[in-house]
């Protein structure tokens, strides 16, 4: 793999090209009727027998080899059916071919560690044309014949499974990707509207657009943490020069309470009670860097908070440059190519396995890095380029979030 430019991404987006039939989707509360065969591996189901699975809730679990997410959920879900072997079944639904499958589930370390052994339908499009997304986790709860909700993993919980057992309906957040993204009325006008989480209206980052209707600027974002809306607003208004990843060591918390703007704990019903949606509509054409500017008085004027980049002394790994020392590469290890020192500090501040990085090397050179387990086999790596790193203390860019104590 060669990293040339680092980014982040928070969710896994569903094959690219997959055009869904909407009209053939299925809501809570409508029946389920269930595919006449499945491909089944693993978990210990040799078929799928839906009339077997009449009298238990039945989690449909649709993920993706390259989900983080996803993975990071399934030992959860390995202990709630072996809590509840009586009420509770997990299904995991994945587009991709057996073998793509088997090779994640037999190479990955992560799952023999916890003994996550699910059942796994494989090259599936019947369920995923009754349940269409674009991202993934995406989980359906069945019950009784079915559906009784459409929502993420968050959501399966123990007491959320006894509840729908003990009493035949629940209601969840529902993730549905194909919601409709607009608070206001058809005829839009000038002005500002803010509000609280929307159930069903799909995630979406900042847009600045020219409304096709009305023809005002259209500037919107949905279903955000305000910390999230903060962060990219400040990019966009090209307030942080740098593009380093925000890790929450290099933010700075000037409030009365951060659980407001980030959810620390991964609570599951935190975006309810703290994401936003956000819409203005102005006449005025302006650039996107203006624009964020304007919409970033909004959130100091409904808020109370604005976010700038400040500087903190803090624990850093410095890149220095020494003198070249040779290096013979491990035969039959895979490494990965990064285009330069500032890729390299972006992806290693990204792992978090170190404090945050201070490239003072600025090199552009190709580096070719294997798998490491300790800094100092790092820099045995690091020394066939020139470099060192070393711990340091040091000043580093930080996000500012800062509570008003007056409004203006």
């Amino acid at each position: 793999m060669i990293i040339g430019l680092v980014l982040g991404t928070g969710i896994v987006q569903a094959q690219a090209k997959w055009v869904p039939d909407l009209s053939r989707r299925l809501y809570v509360g409508d029946i389920f009727t269930a595919p006449s065969t499945v491909q089944l591996m693993r978990g210990g189901l040799k078929r799928g027998d839906w009339k077997m699975l009449e009298n238990k809730i039945v989690l449909l679990e649709f993920f993706d080899t390259s989900c983080g997410s996803c993975i990071e959920a399934m030992p959860k879900l390995q202990q709630l059916r072996e809590q509840y072997p009586d009420m509770f079944e997990v299904l995991l639904v994945g587009w991709q071919d057996r073998g793509t499958l088997e090779k994640l589930f037999s190479s990955n370390a992560y799952f023999r560690e916890n003994k996550v052994n699910l059942p796994v339908i494989y090259a599936d499009s019947y369920l995923k044309s009754l349940f269409p997304h674009r991202s993934v986790p995406h989980a359906v709860l069945l019950y009784r014949g079915k559906v009784q909700a459409i929502t993420t993993s968050n959501f399966i919980t123990e007491g959320n499974i006894q509840k729908l057992y003990k009493e035949g309906v629940i209601e969840l957040p529902l993730k549905d990707d194909f919601g409709k993204r607009e608070l206001s009325d058809s005829q839009k006008k000038i002005g500002v509207t803010i509000m609280g989480y929307q159930d069903g209206v799909p995630y979406q980052g900042w847009r600045f657009e020219r409304d096709s209707l009305s023809g005002l600027i259209k500037s919107s974002l949905y279903n955000a943490s305000i910390f999230a809306a903060l962060k990219s607003l400040s990019a966009k208004a090209r307030l942080q020069q740098s593009l380093y990843i925000p890790r929450m060591d290099r933010v700075v918390w000037k409030v009365k309470d951060s659980i407001r703007y980030y959810n620390f704990a991964n609570a599951p019903y935190w975006d309810m009670a703290n994401k936003i949606c956000y819409e203005r509509y102005d006449s005025i054409a302006r650039s996107d860097s203006l624009q964020a500017r304007t919409v970033l008085k909004d959130f100091e004027t409904f808020f109370g908070v604005k976010v700038y980049e400040g500087l903190k002394l803090m624990q850093v790994l410095e890149l220095k440059p020494i003198a070249i020392r040779a290096y013979i590469p491990p035969k039959g290890q895979k490494s990965m190519t990064y285009l330069g020192t500032t890729a390299f500090a972006g992806m290693t501040d990204y792992s978090e396995q170190f404090p945050p990085v201070l490239d003072r090397v600025k090199s552009e050179v190709k580096m070719e890095i294997y798998p490491y387990r300790s800094l100092e086999e790092l820099n045995i790596q690091l020394a066939a380029y020139g470099i060192k790193a070393e711990y340091g203390m040091a000043e580093m860019e930080v996000v500012v979030v800062e509570e008003l104590s007056e409004r203006k």
